[in-house]
């Protein structure tokens, strides 16, 4: 369709742009840009289908309707209501109107969203003499509404749910890392999913664990999701939605290098065994109940990531001496290995001993954290790649 313009925008965490422009790429996805917290591509319906299905660092999947200047709610009310809603939706489907506003122009970010709801009911009113419902849990067409200083974009979300979500976490456990960043974390790492062996150090509820072994599978992370909201659209494509689904399913394979969890939980552990059957990954990955102080790989060369207790995930009394722990352990037991730990202290994080190659500054959350690579090798610290 036309009307729906020219370009798509990928969002992601802040951090992980360049990451998820590599995997758009690598999907096939030509003339890519990197915008904060986001990559342009261009506009087609298989694009649009294949990100929400295989984009691993994807949030959402969002095509621009409109944009304009609004310096005030009236303002936006106006220009709002000159958008051709009814070319993009039904007056008997439900919506809902989701919003990112970063404006002193429009302080109540929910009320800029009511000033377009107003607009897009108005404009039915006008044209139909009826005026579609909102519906803010189940909507059947999600529209975002995104406002810097006095730049307004209108866009429909294709993705509804944030794409995160997988699906396979049944239990709560800790405060789980979200599965974007997850994947983001592995890719940043160099972790070579066609034979590195991978050990997730204190892996909670598996999320790190789950996230390789359908990386190392090929298995395309919303698969097997029932719901996208582009399903709702007009212009949707059953037969070419199909057609992807299967390129996506013969793509997988079955043998991948070994993967650990170690968590000395017993809850953690369980909650990480039902999320990796839910995900039908469980036989590919081997979880150890214990201590990861205590534990020595069988291999020589791997990957190794850590997401440490930090921050509002727990509180430590002594932080220093356990991220103290962890650099002992990584310079005895997984000498020659690749290590990545995430953090949002960084003066304990200083106490691991070692110098890293490599930082990248990400959000967990609203965590502002600092994820640190490093090369394990026999050495002093000063001998060691800064």
């Amino acid at each position: 369709m036309e009307v729906f313009g020219k370009s798509i925008i990928v969002t992601t965490l802040k951090g992980l742009e360049e990451v998820l422009e590599k995997e758009l790429q690598l999907l096939g996805i030509k003339h890519t840009e990197i915008i904060n917290r986001g990559v342009i591509i261009p506009y087609s319906t298989r694009n649009i289908y294949l990100t929400n299905l295989a984009c691993r660092t994807a949030l959402r999947v969002l095509v621009p309707v409109e944009t304009f200047e609004a310096n005030t709610p009236e303002e936006l009310y106006r220009n709002a209501l000159k958008v051709r809603w009814k070319d993009y939706q039904r007056v008997d489907q439900t919506f809902a109107i989701f919003n990112a506003v970063y404006s002193t122009l429009f302080t109540h970010s929910q009320f800029a969203s009511l000033k377009v709801k107003d607009a897009l009911c108005d404009a039915f009113r006008k044209s139909s003499g009826r005026r579609p419902n909102v519906d803010t849990d189940h909507p059947d067409i999600y529209w975002h509404l995104h406002i810097n200083r006095n730049n307004v974009s209108i866009s429909l979300d294709s993705s509804g749910t944030s794409l995160h979500i997988r699906g396979y976490r049944r239990k709560q456990y800790g405060a789980p890392i979200n599965e974007v960043l997850a994947c983001g974390l592995l890719a940043l790492s160099g972790w070579n999913s066609d034979y590195a062996p991978l050990v997730d150090g204190m892996t909670g509820s598996g999320t790190i664990a789950i996230e390789a072994a359908m990386m190392a599978l090929r298995h395309a992370p919303n698969l097997n999701r029932r719901h996208f909201a582009f399903k709702n659209w007009m212009d949707f494509d059953e037969k070419t939605f199909q057609d992807i689904r299967q390129e996506l399913k013969q793509n997988t394979r079955n043998q991948i290098p070994e993967i650990v969890g170690v968590d000395i939980s017993p809850r953690a552990i369980q909650t990480a065994l039902i999320h990796a059957e839910v995900a039908k990954v469980k036989k590919y990955i081997r979880f150890i109940k214990g201590d990861f102080f205590d534990y020595k790989p069988d291999q020589s060369k791997g990957t190794v990531i850590l997401n440490p207790p930090y921050g509002e995930r727990l509180e430590l009394e002594d932080p220093e001496s356990l991220y103290k722990e962890i650099g002992s352990t990584f310079k005895k037991s997984f000498t020659g290995w690749n290590a990545g730990v995430i953090s949002n202290n960084k003066e304990a994080i200083n106490a691991l001993g070692l110098n890293s190659y490599e930082t990248h500054h990400l959000l967990n959350g609203k965590l502002e954290c600092d994820f640190k690579l490093y090369r394990l090798f026999e050495g002093k610290k000063k001998d060691q790649i800064n």
